[in-house]
């Protein structure tokens, strides 16, 4: 599946949701989107603006590579997801990993 659809999928989910969490790890919580990002709370932290670019590289990773579904927040780093991989990460996972095979 193309990976804006997949993106506007997420962003979608997580709108109706208004958290982005997996279980034992932070949560997150929608604040708004714009054009380009989505602006979101930290729990116990600032609120923060992630790239739709970003997420895109996210999406992009696991669908070259499902087995980093299974992995924590970090295996993102090796992508250039950093500041926002937490975050990211909780997002990726408000669809199933059957999403990005």
């Amino acid at each position: 599946m193309d990976s804006k659809i997949l993106l506007g999928k997420i962003l979608q989910r997580f709108f109706d949701k208004k958290v982005a969490q997996v279980e034992g790890y932070n949560s997150f919580g929608y604040l708004k989107e714009t054009n380009q990002a989505v602006r979101l709370t930290r729990e116990g932290g600032a609120d923060t603006v992630v790239p739709f670019k970003k997420i895109i590289k996210g999406i992009e990773a696991y669908k070259a590579n499902p087995q980093l579904y299974d992995e924590g927040p970090s295996a993102l780093r090796q992508f250039g997801i950093t500041h926002v991989t937490s975050p990211i990460w909780a997002m990726l996972h408000l669809l199933d990993k059957n999403n990005y095979l």
